[in-house]
């Protein structure tokens, strides 16, 4: 069976394709058009997933769409109504469906079939927060699990408590729009400055700082209440998103508490600023706690597998283990809207179509792929002066022990929101300059921001507090670096000792990790700093003309891309 995943309509679009009960290929439309989280239909992405597997339209199984506006039917919501996005985009017309559903209630999913069946596959719209499940649940291998999603919004759902086991997935209880986690984050976010829905990590790395913030958890906690069903009921008169007339998330009296006087972003976040995020990641965590204890008084399942914007929140999940009863938690390389893609085609092959479930080895390699000989030609085409090598391993782990930073295009692009060894950009962890080196002058970005530390799987347990074995591939989870290696790792360690892990196989990432075993020989570090390869408000790259355009204009000064190496 073949299925074409989409997210379309919501925030970074993307398409995936689904063989076999296995994810094929998938990519975000932002690598296409270079627009960031776009809106736009997921054209390219469609045309390299299906191309990549040698496709056409006419040859899939069925197409599956990661949203379900006739869910928006069931009953009228002021805040929908505000809210609500235009989805004209979308593989049919709402119009269409209409009158269909003016006098029926809506399933989980709704089936569009067309006439000329031999042309166009049938299409199934599923549920926002099924597809945030499907994704954690289905890429997880656990034959059974406990599922929590939570985001900013779905159609109507902003959170749910569900059960996975074998092929199926049981929504056992929900939380509706606008009583939402995510929705405290995003205000906060945006009062505190930056962009709601996008640059809550900015926020969360600010809270490392090491600040008494107990007075405005105080203040934080007016704003919301935990109810005893485990459940969360917001202040309506704290946040903007229940007025019609407010055009921002967060109220005067959300300011007035706060003592908050104007709001700006600033680069150089004041102490006041600083207060309020660790506050904030506090609130949010005591939280999603909260709705975690109500998971599993529900479940009483020890696997855990978690879906949603929220859980990009890499500073909380890494304190799940320890702070809930759950034993083992798995978190996807795309828990965010852009994994619907691939969630909805997982759901629709196992859920909707009934078709066996087959535990696959994942990957978030999925993106295009370009050979040498392209590269080679764009480089000639372009007079660009390269350097054929042999053994590339060798060359960036003696570039990145001599001081330099490394801009690394090799491979299948990652999927998802975090660049993994194939568009990365890496350098020597060992010296608090090269960070400071990288936020100013190549990502040109906030200086507070960390670094993620890349570490040879075997050998994390030596460097980081986790056991032998533990395995943290796509950066989802911080992890405490052992005291006695902070200083000596200053350059991927923050403000509180901690660092968003990634953990590289042989299996996984060859040639990273070849990388990374090169340095150690150099150095006596398997780790290496790593940070994705883009500017600051850009998409990762993609192509070579993308690898080329962004190391043109920053202060990169190597690159290896395919087997050529360029200096500036």
């Amino acid at each position: 069976m073949k299925i074409l995943g989409l997210n379309a309509g919501e925030f970074n679009t993307s398409a995936s394709i689904l063989i076999k009960g296995e994810i094929k290929a998938a990519v975000q439309e932002e690598r296409f058009t270079r627009k960031k989280f776009t809106k736009e239909f997921p054209y390219n992405s469609i045309r390299y997933c299906l191309t990549e597997e040698k496709l056409k339209i006419s040859d899939l199984d069925a197409i599956s769409i990661g949203w379900n506006p006739s869910a928006h039917m069931n009953s009228y919501n002021e805040q929908f109504s505000k809210t609500r996005i235009l989805r004209e985009n979308n593989l049919y017309s709402m119009s269409d469906n209409l009158f269909n559903m003016s006098n029926r209630n809506v399933g989980d999913f709704t089936l569009v079939k067309h006439g000329n069946t031999k042309s166009m596959p049938e299409i199934f719209h599923v549920q926002h927060h099924l597809c945030h499940a499907s994704t954690a649940f289905f890429l997880s291998n656990f034959d059974e699990a406990a599922i929590l999603t939570a985001d900013f919004k779905g159609e109507t759902q902003c959170t749910t408590w569900s059960h996975g086991k074998g092929n199926n997935i049981k929504t056992i209880d929900f939380q509706n729009i606008p009583d939402s986690l995510g929705i405290i984050y995003a205000t906060f976010t945006q009062l505190l400055g930056y962009k709601a829905d996008s640059d809550e990590w900015k926020v969360m790395a600010m809270s490392a700082h090491n600040v008494d913030c107990k007075n405005y958890i105080k203040k934080i906690r007016l704003t919301y209440t935990l109810l005893n069903n485990g459940k969360l009921k917001l202040n309506k008169s704290f946040y903007g998103f229940f007025s019609k007339e407010n055009k921002n998330l967060y109220t005067t009296k959300l300011l007035r508490l706060l003592n908050v006087k104007k709001v700006f972003y600033k680069n150089n976040p004041l102490e006041k600023d600083i207060l309020i995020a660790k506050a904030l990641q506090f609130c949010a965590e005591e939280i999603a706690i909260h709705f975690l204890k109500h998971l599993y008084n529900l479940t009483k399942c020890k696997n855990l597998v978690l879906g949603g914007g929220f859980f990009m929140n890499s500073v909380f999940n890494g304190k799940i283990a320890e702070k809930t009863n759950f034993k083992n938690v798995y978190i996807s390389y795309a828990p965010t809207d852009t994994g619907n893609s691939i969630g909805s085609s997982l759901f629709t092959y196992h859920c909707i179509k009934k078709q066996k479930r087959k535990f696959i080895s994942n990957t978030a390699l999925l993106g295009p792929k370009y050979s040498n000989n392209y590269i080679e030609s764009i480089l000639t085409k372009r007079k660009i002066k390269f350097k054929k090598i042999v053994n590339h391993s060798k060359v960036i782990a003696k570039e990145c022990f001599n001081g330099g930073v490394v801009a690394y295009f090799r491979n299948r692009l990652e999927f998802g929101d975090r660049s993994l060894g194939c568009r990365s950009i890496i350098a020597d962890p060992r010296f608090e300059k090269t960070k400071d080196l990288i936020n100013s002058s190549i990502k040109y970005r906030e200086k507070y921001r960390p670094f993620a530390p890349s570490v040879i799987e075997e050998k994390a347990d030596k460097f980081f507090s986790v056991k032998k074995g533990y395995k943290c591939k796509y950066m989802e989870k911080v992890i405490k670096v052992k005291p006695e290696f902070r200083n000596k790792l200053s350059a991927v360690t923050h403000y509180d000792g901690t660092g968003r892990l990634q953990t590289v196989s042989k299996k996984e990432n060859i040639d990273f990790y070849n990388i990374l075993s090169e340095f150690e020989k150099l150095s006596g570090f398997p780790i290496l700093l790593n940070t994705s390869f883009n500017m600051n408000g850009e998409p990762v790259v993609n192509n070579p003309e993308d690898a080329l355009k962004t190391f043109f204009n920053c202060k990169l000064k190597t690159m290896v891309i395919g087997n050529y190496l360029i200096k500036k």
